[in-house]
């Protein structure tokens, strides 16, 4: 398809929508929520604003046992950061520190690649050198090739699932085994944050029993729709979360997260109809990009993976005409799920700038 197309300047779109006449640019590049805030929870939080002149609790310890209470774990077992990538930091600066403790002087993370574009920033500033293991050809991690290039330097091993950019997930028998057979001092991080979409997930008792150093980090930013109340949490054994709350920051968790998390999760049937509705966008999304030739990858996550140079490709042509997504070059591009609008205007764009290459 690309073949015939090219980025065109400000294609003349046709696009019925209650929106403004004039097309603003789509955002599909961060994987958020097509949806606010579900308007029970917008209400009190609207509610709340008076009282933004006071500090939240000083470190989070009612969101702690909030979470816990709700997947039926222990309160030790949780911590709470400033979205999911505070407590991937945390994670990753606890591995860093217990591989110093065993002599290792050039601490190395294992990662796939393409992926999360946040482990290389927190990488760098922990001193880590990640070394990045190819996706398999369906797109997931190759867990073999993780586990054979585990060395005496790696200190932290972090595998996306589903993952991220992809979509695809892991064999949950095949991620236990995995996370079994890691050597003892390695941190294992089972980065969930797409979760709430998959159709399986390990069972989490079960992965917090398959190693003493892994700790599964989960959000609020995707599903639930709060990215911009930064909140997010990692549950794992008690001795490796004692290591990572003593990296929970004062204050870090504001008020408006901290009245948030409790009334998103008593919303589980309004989540799970949001959940079936991105579900649904997804799949027609996928066949609108199948009929103009664009062949994405399965997902179960809020975004789809378009693979190789034809997605690379596309991506700059949605870019130059105002909508944005996310390149990985040269592995290919991921585009979030957005709302039937956004859809019809990446198909219209394709199909505009086709017609007039």
């Amino acid at each position: 398809m690309t073949r015939h197309l090219r980025p065109a300047p400000d294609p003349p779109l046709q696009i019925s929508s209650q929106r403004s006449a004039a097309p603003q640019r789509v955002r599909l590049d961060l994987n958020e929520s097509a949806y606010g805030p579900l308007p029970s929870l917008a209400r009190a939080l609207t509610d709340a604003v008076p009282s933004l002149n006071r500090y939240p609790e000083f470190l989070p310890h009612r969101t702690r046992r909030t979470i816990a209470g709700h997947l039926g774990v222990d309160d030790d077992a949780v911590t709470v950061g400033p979205g999911a990538t505070g407590v991937l930091a945390a994670a990753l600066h606890c591995a860093v520190r217990h591989g110093a403790r065993r002599g290792v002087s050039s601490p190395e993370l294992l990662t796939p690649i393409p992926t999360f574009g946040g482990y290389p920033i927190l990488a760098g500033s922990l001193g880590l050198r990640l070394r990045g293991v190819s996706l398999d050809v369906r797109g997931r991690p190759d867990l073999q090739k993780l586990y054979e290039r585990v060395g005496p330097e790696t200190v932290a091993v972090a595998v996306c699932s589903p993952h991220n950019p992809t979509g695809a997930v892991l064999d949950c028998s095949e991620l236990l085994d995995f996370c079994t057979a890691l050597p003892d001092d390695v941190t294992v991080i089972i980065d969930q944050a797409y979760l709430e979409f998959s159709d399986t997930a390990p069972d989490l008792a079960e992965l917090l029993a398959a190693h003493s150093r892994v700790v599964a980090v989960r959000t609020f930013s995707k599903a639930h729709g709060l990215a911009g109340l930064r909140v997010g949490y990692g549950v794992g054994p008690i001795p490796l979360i004692d290591e990572l709350r003593s990296h929970e920051v004062p204050f870090a968790v504001g008020s408006l997260a901290e009245l948030a998390v409790p009334l998103t999760l008593d919303l589980s049937d309004e989540l799970s109809e949001r959940v079936r509705r991105m579900r649904i966008e997804r799949r027609y999304l996928a066949t609108r990009l199948r009929a103009v030739g664009a062949n994405a990858l399965p997902s179960q996550a809020n975004f789809l993976f378009l693979p190789g140079a034809e997605g690379v490709a596309l991506g700059e042509i949605l870019g130059a005409c105002g909508i944005s997504v996310t390149p990985y070059r040269p592995h290919g591009l991921r585009i979030t799920i957005g709302d039937r609008y956004d859809t019809e205007r990446v198909i219209r764009t394709l199909e505009t700038v086709a017609a007039s290459a």
